[in-house]
């Protein structure tokens, strides 16, 4: 499952799990400071801000060729975050915190613990089912007219985006999928259009004078109920032997889609 639906919104699921791990470790850490009678919630929220921030600055320069504003690095939405670098962040700040409140050493230890173990948990379940997703074996147009199994693109990485006219952060990252295509031609890039007749995704592509290799309609919404993809866009990652390797819910930024093609690239290896 990529998102969950919480009523009308469509939410990836990482972020969430993250959310959920979070308020465990926040409560399990006011009950052991309840009988201590000294608050952390401050202390752990400031371990976890810093950390993320920490992370999120490492990403950018990882990536800084990819970012042509300062707003861009600002902007958190493409999820672009080192995890390395957050973890790291995150151990030291809490030994700094444990140092400065001794007497609430037991309860930050409690609080980010439970966050970890949960969270590793959480997404391990997520990742281990993912594993088992593969490259549907489903037979789609293309604009002219002619079909094409989506299994056929094994054999070589590929990158599947599901977008729709309609879509404003889809249409926003065309340009951004369409310089990734040209930038890596190793890799296959399949555009898979929901539900929209091939005039009308014509017609946008000329608009936008947007090329792609392969462009494909699923006029019955198909291919995202087999992956749990509620909402576009969604890109997702698969290896030579058409495993899914890593997904993305929402809009890609040049940054995060360069960091999940060399994800991508690595699992390959």
């Amino acid at each position: 499952m990529i998102a969950i639906n919480i009523g009308p919104l469509a939410l990836p699921v990482p972020p969430l799990l993250l959310l959920f791990s979070v308020v465990v470790g926040l409560i399990v850490a006011s009950l052991v400071a309840k009988r201590q009678q000294s608050p952390v919630t401050d202390q752990l929220l400031t371990v976890l801000l810093v950390s993320l921030l920490f992370g999120r600055i490492v990403f950018v320069l990882r990536f800084m060729q990819s970012y042509d504003s300062f707003w861009q690095m600002l902007d958190i939405r493409d999820r672009g975050f080192d995890f390395s670098a957050t973890l790291l962040a995150a151990m030291i700040m809490l030994m700094l915190q444990i140092k400065r409140y001794p007497k609430q050493r037991k309860a930050l230890l409690s609080g980010a613990l439970s966050t970890v173990a949960l969270f590793a948990v959480l997404i391990t379940v997520v990742t281990v089912g993912r594993q088992q997703a593969q490259l549907p074996d489903v037979v789609l147009s293309q604009l002219d007219g002619s079909s094409v199994n989506l299994q056929q693109s094994k054999g070589q990485l590929t990158i599947v985006n599901l977008w729709a006219t309609w879509c404003p952060p889809c249409r926003r990252e065309m340009p951004v999928l369409a310089k990734a295509e040209q930038n890596n031609p190793d890799i296959n890039f399949v555009l898979i259009n929901q539900r929209e007749p091939a005039d009308t995704v014509k017609q946008f592509l000329a608009q936008m004078s947007l090329q792609f290799s392969q462009v494909l309609l699923d006029t019955t919404g198909q291919v995202p109920q087999q992956f749990g993809a509620f909402g576009l866009p969604v890109t997702l990652y698969f290896d030579a032997q058409g495993q899914l390797v890593d997904s993305h819910m929402g809009e890609v930024s040049d940054a995060s889609l360069a960091a999940a093609i060399s994800k991508l690239r690595n699992s390959s290896l």
